[in-house]
């Protein structure tokens, strides 16, 4: 496995962060690196992209391991490619909505009394203020990856769009930044705890505390999204491939969340 060294680098900050701390990153050559923070985080990102690569999802960032040397230790992180094009700008969601109407958009969703009614009212202001179509699909899609792989920071400053600063044209992002799934944060989901228990305390975002709650409401707007077709064998050979990198306790984890997440949502495969 490749070491990556940012001896001496300045990590990147993320705008607004995420709500349990900012994952140490780089950017590099036109690829991007993340080093492991609070648990297994760029082990969850691979994997992820991995279900996304046998499913019908047809845009999102890839992870591939890499080890990454920093701060005089070496941990275990992941990299992708940068998916943004030349000239083009990030803007978080929570950003798009603070330019056009002088608050932020989470803000705003507190003051909405439904998960249908928050989703309708970010998909709304989406399309009219970037001229999108689609933006409720890729939503539920987002949403439905989500309740399957137990995500708990999909915040309003990781939904994002992608502005042309020359032609002044949007473009909806890749699926990216999955790292606090599968139970990651150690700190909150101990290796020694029971998984089931884990499962349980998991609170989604950003439209309910329930991702079940959130994704039915999303696809009674907009309808089903995505399948998943990964077979069980398939995942346990990727898992393989990470047996350098990650300890037999973190690999056995993932994939126990992983059957029994499918197990309770068989209707995403």
């Amino acid at each position: 496995m490749r070491i990556i060294d940012f001896t001496g680098q300045e990590n990147i900050r993320s705008e607004g962060h995420t709500s349990k701390g900012d994952q140490p990153k780089w950017k590099q050559a036109g690829n991007w690196y993340k080093a492991d923070h609070m648990g297994y985080e760029a082990l969850s990102e691979i994997i992820v992209s991995r279900l996304l690569a046998w499913s019908d999802a047809d845009d999102f960032v890839s992870y591939q391991p890499v080890r990454i040397h920093y701060n005089g230790k070496v941990v275990s992180g992941c990299s992708s490619r940068d998916f943004m094009r030349k000239g083009e700008m990030l803007i978080p969601f929570e950003r798009l909505h603070r330019a056009y109407e002088g608050r932020g958009l989470a803000q705003t969703l507190t003051r909405v009394d439904s998960p249908t009614a928050r989703i309708a009212y970010t998909v709304d202001f989406v399309e009219r203020v970037t001229n999108l179509t689609g933006v409720g699909a890729y939503l539920t899609s987002i949403l439905e990856l989500d309740c399957l792989t137990l995500n708990e920071d999909r915040h309003t400053n990781n939904l994002a769009v992608l502005r042309n600063e020359e032609t002044k044209t949007f473009r909806l992002c890749p699926i990216f930044d999955n790292g606090l799934s599968l139970l990651s944060d150690l700190n909150d989901y101990p290796l020694a705890d029971d998984l089931y228990t884990c499962i349980e305390r998991v609170k989604a975002k950003p439209f309910d505390s329930d991702h079940v709650e959130q994704v039915t409401a999303a696809e009674q707007l907009y309808g089903r999204q995505l399948t998943f077709h990964i077979p069980h064998e398939e995942l346990r050979a990727e898992l393989e491939l990470l047996t350098e990198t990650y300890s037999p306790d973190k690999l056995q984890r993932v994939e126990r969340v992983l059957l029994e997440q499918k197990r309770k949502h068989s209707w995403l495969f």
